[in-house]
């Protein structure tokens, strides 16, 4: 266990240290003030002012998506063009734990999107969002920023694996955020349909998120919270499962190296 948490912890300072430096990192923050803006301004001028609320959570879990499914896709092909794939797999500390760090650390760059979308709603539109119970939105966003990072390690070495796996990183974003109900609460869904978006993280975020947001009390918060670190914690067992087995063929084939 130690020596997870220590390869976990070499890994999210490294990320943590690359975003220092890297002024296109930030640029997946642009995209949250304009969903917000564009998203409220449907609840707002369709007499839906009560539905506010969604309209800030909904672009925040997008651009986590988003920038998680960017990460993913691009971190292992750019340490194999730079050299430093080699050197990592060579290191006697677990590669996946190193991958989930920089994983979480590339997921700090989103966070403050959170902020950026109140901000928005509030400057902008003049709808300012009271946060009811913020020990739980704040305990809410970390535990779906951390299954994000732990999700989109399931993707990253599909996405190098398979070349055409390119295309499902295109394609991914808008059926896991209509599934998800991350505007729309999958409860308005059919039965079935319903079912399937129980099984991402993401809808028991969104609705957490949202509940911390209202004055009532939210019922079973920390049950619903498990829900989401479970959820993402299955998604780190997958992508753990594929990346061992991705470095496993290429060391017996000799692609390592190879773009």
């Amino acid at each position: 266990m130690t020596a997870l948490l220590r390869a976990f912890g070499l890994g999210f300072g490294f990320q943590a240290r690359e975003l220092a430096v890297s002024t296109n990192a930030y640029f997946s923050l642009v995209s949250a003030p304009f969903f917000t803006i564009t998203l409220l301004s449907m609840v707002t001028y369709s007499g839906r002012g009560d539905l506010a609320s969604y309209a800030v959570v909904a672009p925040t879990l997008m651009t986590l998506w988003l920038a998680a499914l960017m990460y993913a896709g691009e971190m292992i092909s750019e340490d194999r063009e730079g050299g430093r794939l080699e050197l990592l797999v060579a290191s006697p500390v677990s590669f996946p734990a190193l991958l989930f760090g920089r994983l979480c650390g590339a997921m700090l760059l989103a966070l403050p999107a959170f902020g950026l979308s109140i901000l928005a709603a509030g400057l902008v539109m003049d709808a300012w969002i009271t946060i009811h119970h913020p020990v739980l939105f704040v305990l809410t966003a970390l535990a779906v920023t951390v299954s994000t990072a732990a999700t989109a390690a399931a993707f990253s070495a599909l996405f190098v694996l398979a070349p055409s796996a390119r295309i499902v990183q295109n394609t991914l974003p808008m059926p896991v955020f209509v599934l998800s109900g991350v505007m729309v609460p999958i409860t308005l869904f059919p039965g079935w349909l319903e079912a399937v978006g129980r099984l991402l993280y993401l809808s028991w975020g969104a609705d957490l998120m949202r509940d911390a947001l209202a004055p009532e009390a939210v019922e079973h918060a920390a049950l619903r919270l498990l829900m989401v670190l479970a959820l993402g914690a299955l998604g780190l067992l997958i992508g753990g499962a594929t990346i061992v087995r991705f470095l496993r063929r290429a060391r017996s084939e000799g692609t390592l190296s190879q773009v």
